[in-house]
């Protein structure tokens, strides 16, 4: 079986010009979990929600320095209002790792694996022609074995 055959076609997507703020809506509107970046019509990263995350979280240093910041909404909440200016491409993954649709499943499954993600976009032609998650893989793995 192949990604094409897998793969969700239809793809949301932001521009790497757009902040941090309205990617943040986008992703709740949506409910999912990652957006592809376009840059007119080319793949130019992926931003997750797990980016924008880690981006508010405290550091390691920060926390041992001084153990508030686990406990602080308010250092979150100052944190994350910092970031919303920012721009998609401050934070996007950078170069995307992109598949074609002729890839095998189980081979995109563990590139996935492999490169800790979660989603990778479907390029064919330097188009975009759709997404594939690990939990495509595994709901085809799971439909496979009934």
């Amino acid at each position: 079986m192949k990604i094409a055959d897998i793969m969700t076609k239809q793809v949301h997507t932001i521009a790497p010009d757009k902040t941090l703020k309205e990617c943040a809506q986008v992703l709740k509107q949506r409910n999912v979990n990652g957006l592809v970046v376009l840059e007119g019509a080319k793949v130019v990263g992926v931003i997750t929600k797990t980016d924008l995350f880690k981006a508010i979280l405290p550091s390691y240093a920060d926390i041992m320095e001084d153990e508030h910041h686990i406990a602080s909404f308010e250092y979150i909440e100052e944190r994350a209002h910092k970031l919303y200016d920012k721009k998609v491409r401050d934070l996007m993954g950078a170069p995307p790792i992109t598949i074609d649709g002729d890839m095998p499943v189980i081979k995109a499954g563990s590139l996935m694996i492999l490169r800790r993600v979660k989603q990778l976009p479907v390029v064919d032609d330097g188009a975009l022609k759709g997404i594939v998650t690990l939990t495509d893989i595994i709901n085809y793995i799971s439909d496979k074995l009934k």
